[in-house]
């Protein structure tokens, strides 16, 4: 017997006699094998309108808030009946827009959110009612992150290469030159894109990379290094950062980037080429890219149909070097966390336990427990803490391009479930279409599918139905050989 793995996929390269494979669907990568891809369960009510920006805080006491904004209002959802409540600064209609999007940042105990068109916008956890416009004359910009003590706005409206910095552990401190409040501005590169969040953080312009080091009890508070040049970020949402690792999308390629400044292309000869070629300038400049808070994973969603929101989640685990990829409808992902329930509590989401998106064991009843999450179609917040999504995965394509032929007679899933199907794809010439059979089920009590096949080049295809558990699929056993030249 021959375990014949499914190996990484790297659509990039060639599939003939490698070791990547270019057909993979709805599954996460692991060290040997791949793992389920959980469906996206919605929980929440819909949000009156499209969200334009969202994010997840938490207190010092361990609660958790979820907060979105749309054209017009900022919300937050509301833990008991998962509605969302309106939280807008009275007798306020925002601007916002698909290209002046939500920007959202904790500093403590307070949540910031700004876009282009708006007064930035303050939340104090536990405290605050509504949002209030931020004290101290704050400019408007498209983004706000955290580098240590101070809050920063980036690509201000009226000098989009330009960052702002507050004072010293104080967010309402604005004036440049008081308590270490100043501003930077880039003299190349574009517009400021977005950075890490750290103390000495990673700037990203559209086609240059700064590297940003406090110098403390110095007049110039921060320091800017050029260390990269031509590169930079084409969609300032397909910027993902946590800890040391920061993830984000250029023209051509997906790059991750460490605190030191090093660069690697991490697309290059996988998908880069592939899905690339396919998203148009358009698309990409709306692809959004998120963190899991739990796992080593970064994932991009991204419109590769044309259809005006997301249908494709590309998953790179940077600590396996792999890549997967999902469909998945969605408007958008970011890292979150649950609110917890008792089961008294569960009532308010559904009084028919049968009715409850997630079984009773899962992360998603779990107070703060960090998971993955998205925004469907029709504006609702889910988990992907469902069953597994309809899972397919293919074998690298093997044979002898010298002439030999390949008799096939049966083989084996490495799969823990026997609930999945396979096809045969197989060719006489290199230059020729493979030819698939009909789906093949494997016997219900020796786990064989028998199917007799002879060619020149073959591979298999399985795929497991949606709803199916399984934890690991590894690949098909094959107890092939020769059958001679022709």
């Amino acid at each position: 017997m021959t375990l014949v793995a499914f190996t990484p996929w790297a659509p990039d390269t060639a599939d003939l006699n490698t070791q990547d494979t270019g057909d993979i669907l709805n599954v996460l990568p692991s060290v040997d094998s791949y793992l389920p891809f959980p469906d996206l369960a919605p929980f929440t009510t819909a949000l009156a309108a499209k969200p334009l920006g969202y994010f997840t805080a938490r207190s010092l006491s361990g609660s958790i808030t979820i907060f979105a904004g749309t054209a017009t209002k900022l919300y937050r959802l509301d833990n008991t009946t998962l509605s969302w409540t309106d939280i807008s600064k009275p007798a306020t209609t925002y601007g916002a827009t698909d290209v002046a999007r939500w920007s959202f940042e904790q500093f403590g105990e307070y949540v910031v959110a700004v876009n282009l068109n708006d007064d930035p916008q303050v939340f104090q956890l536990g405290v605050s009612t509504n949002f209030d416009t931020l004290a101290g004359s704050p400019p408007r910009a498209a983004f706000v992150r955290a580098w240590g003590d101070f809050l920063v706005l980036q690509q201000l409206a009226t000098s989009p290469n330009r960052v702002h910095w507050s004072s010293l552990n104080d967010i309402t401190g604005w004036t440049p030159g008081t308590n270490n409040s100043d501003f930077q501005d880039f003299p190349e590169g574009g517009a400021v894109q977005g950075s890490s969040r750290a103390t000495n953080p990673i700037i990203i312009l559209e086609r240059t990379i700064y590297l940003g080091t406090f110098v403390p009890g110095s007049s110039i508070i921060f320091s800017f290094i050029k260390i990269h040049d031509g590169r930079g970020a084409k969609s300032p949402y397909s910027i993902a950062s946590r800890g040391e690792n920061t993830f984000f999308a250029d023209e051509g390629g997906f790059f991750q980037i460490g605190a030191d400044g090093s660069i690697s292309g991490v697309g290059f000869e996988k998908v880069d080429r592939t899905y690339f070629g396919q998203i148009a300038a358009s698309n990409l400049a709306t692809m959004v890219g998120a963190i899991d808070p739990f796992y080593s994973r970064v994932y991009w969603t991204f419109d590769l149909t044309g259809t005006g929101s997301n249908n494709f989640i590309l998953i790179y685990d940077w600590l396996q070097t792999r890549w997967t990829i999902a469909a998945q409808d969605n408007v958008g992902i970011f890292p979150a966390a649950t609110a917890g329930y008792t089961l008294e509590g569960l009532d308010s989401v559904s009084t028919d336990i049968d009715l409850l998106p997630y079984s009773l064991d899962s992360k998603v009843w779990q107070g703060g427990a960090p998971l993955l999450a998205a925004w469907t179609t029709d504006y609702r917040l889910g988990f992907f803490n469902g069953t597994p999504k309809q899972a397919t995965l293919t074998t690298q394509e093997q044979g002898d391009v010298a002439g030999t032929i390949t008799m096939l007679s049966s083989f084996y899933g490495v799969v823990d479930t026997d609930n999945y199907t396979v096809a045969i794809g197989s060719r006489m010439k290199r230059g020729g279409a493979s030819t698939w059979t009909p789906e093949l089920s494997p016997h219900s009590i020796s786990g064989r599918v028998t199917k007799m096949l002879a060619a020149r080049f073959l591979k298999i295809r399985m795929t497991i139905p949606a709803g199916v558990l399984w934890t690991h699929a590894q690949g098909i056993e094959v107890p092939s050989k020769p059958a001679g030249r022709q």
